[in-house]
């Protein structure tokens, strides 16, 4: 009976898992079924309040000898007692209602507060002696909520039911030492916490330590997490986990499970091109991205399932773009290019996972936004899961809300989705299944979302309106600020104070009135232990660009509270105004844990390194930048000058040809010649590998440049002496590097004026030695009338920069050539005069 009870409870975590019902039943297991058979039958099937109501549930709460809860008992502390009363030498019968309850309790909550509607009765009904004497339900309701807050600045004041969330805390969490029977009792302790954590006002410590503790014991329970036993609910673990980790800002963790999840499934995903067109008048096809889903070692045609028991009436509705221009859907030149297998829901919460994991891992492009609606296509296709469509078209919607033509598609579809919430049908159950992969936002949070979007059309007092219904304060506050009435969003907050005070609250009279007193007064009121009254202090003086205060009040927040990735950053930017890089550094390194993904973070961690002279961390920081944004050249850009620093060439020429991958062209003689330099002086990078094997490369790369480029004369003269610096030098090697500085020196007497600017001439002059040099070279041992014509080609070049230098370089007051150019030019006249003798003496041997 116990292997049926625990197949029970993976069937309530996962409503597609069918229990192995037992051939014979003893009569002890009997007698243990008529404890719980009923309550299990109903919670299997979604009949939460029916399940509260059943006899055997209300027993389990009811304290025999006081029937009402004593007015000094919490509800935690009475509902603590009388279960623990009831699980008093319990087998795995009582413990297995217990957990029912609190199964039900929690999944009522989320239904009266995510999926809706609203269901009846209220608490008060369903939780025997909820309410004690002289005392209303409102009262016990804001018992609740205080409650809930723990350690964190509070939750959502308009919650419906948080006595239920009290009461699931209480036993999925508190309890679970007395419910070790039970298989599943930490899967479902992470799921009351991350929804405890999506309903409160800020990141919570204590619960992102419960859910990290429950996340492990569940992955290393090989009767739950076991592809043996079951792929999908292997899936669900993952996936779930997956998303728990992105909320707390672990991009990484997020997707290891994501990709576990992939692989127990065996799907695979491929984001391609196809050919097709995306309006109504274009003309030729063109390539538009898609997603292509494979299951591994089967044909596509085994995975199709028929039709789900949901009608697409019970979805919410997915709203036809009607636009002049654009169509709802790409046409594809090949019809079903689109198309994907009929996936199951499971499957679909994979396609949902990975483009949540890379919106979050990667900056926000248009590139990201295409792929985005590649993904959104793929999971609209065979609508099945109320949940998955909930967030698929909100995503969809929050991609378009910026664009011109889908705009008024956006804020329709969004209208839409909150009359979905609000409507009777499909049944409450339905709209629970695979809610903890989804994305499925709060009831208010959908509204703040739409109010927000009529905020960016100029509808300020429209959602002026929603928000103070909502009582999203900060939002009110933002409303009048934009209308110029910022005495008002004081006068409201200063009315909801006169009700009840809370730092909360006394922090955003701060806001509304910049009074830096309320923040303080928010400071005291808390028992010096509010994040946000910390917090808004340092905003305050962050503002005023007073960093060092802002610094201090930062700190402080975080001390409280760690998990505030913003507030990390506004430390690392207020110590890098401050030129305290030693905090800067240690700033950013909190961020790169919170955020791992975040190529700013990497890249201004690198900056902090290289202003401490750590050369080889900054190295590193920029490698896990690029990992996260590969199309930035200014990265590649900084990476190469690390690298040339710390002696890595090979890295700096890998650099240089992705900048020009990325940019039409890219001129830096500063690396250029540090890589050259190291070449001819057969230098070894830090992992002990000679650069001269860089040659080859670093020619090449010189004579794409030279090519985009001919005019530059830096260029041709790194290209002449890398030639020159060639391992096995011959006539044609030596030919070409005479040329190269042929063309260098022809480059910088071309420029209008190079004469009067004596930096140019010295470099003009520089360059007229080399090429001396190179010729003298390039004739030995070549036919005598081909040395002579390359000598006199030479000799020309060079007195044209001999007689610009006489010509622009005289000074005024001695009439004389200009000191700074007297020694290079003498050198110059110098090797010319032995060119000119090498020249007389192959004209004899003619």
């Amino acid at each position: 009976m116990e292997a049926f009870l625990h197949d029970l409870e993976r069937h309530y975590l996962y409503s597609e898992f069918i229990p192995e019902v037992p051939d014979e039943i003893n009569e002890g297991d009997k007698r243990g079924a008529e404890v719980w058979g009923s309550v299990s039958k109903l919670v299997a099937v979604g009949s939460y309040v029916a399940a509260l109501q059943e006899s055997e549930c209300q027993a389990a709460l009811t304290n025999v000898r006081k029937k009402q809860r004593l007015r000094s008992a919490s509800i935690r502390d009475h509902y603590q007692e009388v279960l623990s009363a009831y699980l008093r030498d319990a087998g795995i019968d009582k413990q297995h209602v217990v957990l029912c309850i609190g199964i039900s309790s929690l999944q009522l909550f989320t239904q009266n507060n995510f999926t809706g509607p609203l269901i009846g009765p209220p608490p008060s009904i369903l939780l025997p002696g909820l309410v004690p004497e002289c005392q209303t339900e409102e009262e016990v309701r804001e018992e609740a909520l205080q409650l809930l807050v723990g350690d964190t600045e509070g939750v959502y004041n308009l919650l419906y039911g948080p006595e239920y969330l009290v009461l699931a805390e209480l036993i999925l969490k508190d309890l679970r030492i007395s419910l070790m029977a039970c298989l599943t009792v930490d899967w479902w302790c992470f799921r009351c916490s991350l929804l405890h954590q999506r309903v409160a006002d800020e990141k919570s410590i204590q619960l992102y330590e419960t859910l990290l503790q429950s996340l492990n014991v569940v992955e290393n329970n090989a009767r739950l997490v076991n592809i043996d036993i079951s792929r999908d609910l292997t899936a669900l673990y993952h996936l779930e986990a997956g998303h728990l980790h992105l909320y707390y800002y672990d991009v990484g963790r997020a997707g290891i499970h994501f990709s576990k999840a992939t692989k127990a499934l065996e799907v695979e995903l491929e984001l391609t091109g196809a050919l097709g067109k995306r309006t109504k008048w274009q003309l030729e096809d063109r390539a538009q991205l898609v997603i292509k889903v494979r299951f591994k070692g089967k044909p596509l045609t085994d995975n199709e399932l028929p039709g789900h028991t949901l009608l697409p009436s019970d979805l919410p509705r997915d709203i036809i773009l009607t636009d002049d221009t654009r169509l709802h859907r790409f046409k594809f030149k090949e019809e079903d290019q689109d198309i994907i297998p009929n996936l199951r829901p499971i499957e679909q919460a994979v396609l949902l996972s990975a483009i949540t994991h890379r919106r979050r891992s990667s900056a926000a492009d248009l590139q990201l936004d295409q792929e985005t609606k590649a993904y959104i296509v793929a999971l609209l296709q065979y609508p099945k899961n109320w949940c998955f469509q909930m967030s698929a078209l909100l995503l969809r919607s929050r991609v378009e809300a910026t664009e011109t033509r889908a705009m008024e598609r956006s804020l329709t579809q969004v209208e839409e989705l909150l009359a979905a919430v609000n409507q009777a049908e499909p049944s409450r159950y339905e709209r629970l299944k695979l809610f903890f992969t989804s994305l499925v936002l709060p009831q208010w949070e959908l509204q703040q979302e739409l109010a927000k979007m009529l905020m960016r059309l100029g509808c300020i007092k429209t959602a002026l309106e929603v928000f103070e219904r909502l009582q999203l304060w900060e939002d009110v506050i933002t409303c009048y600020n934009e209308l110029q009435m910022r005495q008002r969003s004081a006068e409201l907050v200063k009315a909801q104070l006169e009700k009840k005070q809370t730092p909360k609250l006394w922090c955003m009279l701060g806001d509304a009135t910049d009074n830096i007193q309320y923040y303080e007064k928010a400071w005291e009121l808390s028992g010096q232990n509010s994040g946000r009254a910390q917090r808004s202090l340092g905003n305050y003086y962050y503002v005023r660009k007073d960093y060092s205060s802002a610094i201090s009040h930062y700190e402080k927040s975080l001390e409280i509270n760690r998990l505030q990735f913003p507030v990390w950053q506004r430390v690392a930017y207020c110590a890098l105004q401050t030129e305290n890089w030693e905090r800067c550094a240690h700033a950013y390194r909190r961020c790169s844990v919170l955020e791992p993904d975040c190529f700013e973070v990497w890249n201004n961690l690198s900056q902090a390194y290289l202003k401490l002279d750590q050369k080889p961390r900054a190295w590193k920081a920029l490698q896990e930048a690029l990992r996260c944004k590969r199309d930035s050249w200014r990265l590649w850009d900084n990476f190469m000058l690390v690298s040339t620093s710390l002696g890595y060439m090979s890295q700096a020429l890998n650099a240089y040809n992705r900048i020009l991958m990325l940019k039409e062209r890219h001129i830096d003689t500063q690396i250029l010649g540090r890589i050259v330099k190291a070449i001819i002086e057969g230098k070894m990078d830090p992992d002990g590998r000679e650069v001269r094997g860089l040659y080859k490369r670093c020619s090449e790369l010189l004579g794409r440049l030279t090519s985009e480029v001919p005019t530059h004369p830096e260029l041709w003269y790194l290209y002449g002496i890398l030639t020159q610096a060639n391992a096995e030098p011959d006539c044609q090697t030596r030919h070409m590097a005479m040329q190269h500085f042929k063309k260098s020196l022809a480059a910088s007497t071309q420029k209008a004026g190079w004469e009067k600017d004596t930096i140019m001439v010295v470099a003009a002059l520089h360059r007229a030695t080399h090429l001396v040099d190179a010729a003298l070279a390039a004739t030995e041992g070549v036919p005598p009338k081909a040395a002579i014509a390359d000598l006199n080609s030479t000799k020309m070049s060079v007195r044209v920069a001999i007689a610009g230098t006489q010509r622009g370089q005289i000074s005024v007051a001695t009439g004389e050539i200009v000191e700074e150019v007297q020694d290079p030019l003498k050198n110059v006249e110098d090797r010319l005069a032995v060119l000119l003798q090498k020249l007389e003496d192959l004209k004899l041997q003619i």
